[in-house]
């Protein structure tokens, strides 16, 4: 995986304006650009295109195999405008944008069309007791029979595969949640 082509999309690029939703300002040096876990995906995916997407207009920036766009990620017109543009679909999506639970569900809702068969899918930061953190089967509403399990401390991390289960085969191929307690190495 590490070496093939792939689209990998970042929705949350890591804006420095201050008082916005998930801005970086406070959290990160002055000195930081807006990216950087772009960044690392492109260097870790050595020939993958990495798209990243965000609301803020400081965010924006193209380098080495990186391109960025403006996308209200919970809006399904801003959504379907994008993908019209790019006239792709992904191997992988990580939501590491807006950390509120509603944000991140009509995100899912959204993207998740745009997923490639067998694809991955990732909610970063479910932050504890947020409707995904108490009630997990409410990702089930929305991916109806993919593979998906919960990870982290709290459950603070969904992973989806875009990969139909057979649901008379359930005893040979379940659906998991997983909750670890510990940090993963």
């Amino acid at each position: 995986m590490k070496n093939d082509n792939l689209n990998i999309l970042e929705i949350g690029i890591g804006t420095m304006v201050p008082n916005v939703p998930s801005s970086m300002k406070g959290y990160m040096s002055d000195n930081y650009k807006p990216g950087a876990s772009l960044r690392a995906w492109r260097d870790y995916f050595k020939n993958s295109n990495i798209i990243g997407v965000d609301i803020q207009p400081d965010t924006i920036f193209t380098d080495e195999r990186i391109k960025t766009y403006i996308c209200d990620s919970t809006d399904k017109n801003s959504v379907e405008n994008l993908i019209k543009n790019l006239n792709i679909k992904f191997d992988i999506i990580i939501d590491d944008g807006y950390h509120h639970d509603i944000a991140q569900l009509n995100t899912l809702k959204n993207f998740l069309p745009h997923l490639k068969d067998g694809g991955l899918y990732i909610i970063e930061d479910i932050y504890h007791g947020s409707i995904i953190n108490s009630n997990p089967n409410i990702i089930k509403s929305v991916v109806d029979n993919y593979e998906y399990f919960f990870a982290g401390l709290k459950n603070n991390q969904c992973v989806i595969r875009k990969n139909k289960i057979n649901p008379f085969d359930l005893l040979n191929n379940p659906v998991v949640f997983v909750n670890k307690y510990r940090i993963m190495g």
